[in-house]
């Protein structure tokens, strides 16, 4: 995998506790830079899609009863191919 280097200021305190858990500082921020830009995509993702969804779009799906009724009948179909 190709590399970047960077120069970047953290919090002493912050490079403390790290230096505490690993020996390989850059490993350990890459990983959980990894971890924080998923959840980051993920949720502007989510956001930009509200209002995708609207009732008039699936009235078949207008109760908590039309849910669970959806939900069993494409789970019978999984069912069904597993056997």
């Amino acid at each position: 995998m190709k590399t970047v280097k960077l120069s970047i200021t953290l919090p002493k305190d912050l490079v403390d506790q790290m230096k505490n858990l690993t020996t390989n500082i850059s490993s350990f921020i890459a990983a959980g830079m990894r971890e924080y830009v998923s959840r980051e995509q993920s949720r502007r993702a989510i956001k930009e899609s509200a209002g995708a969804w609207s009732d008039e779009n699936h009235p078949e799906l207008l109760t908590v009863v039309d849910v669970e009724k959806y939900v069993r009948e494409v789970r019978s179909t999984w069912r069904r191919a597993e056997h």
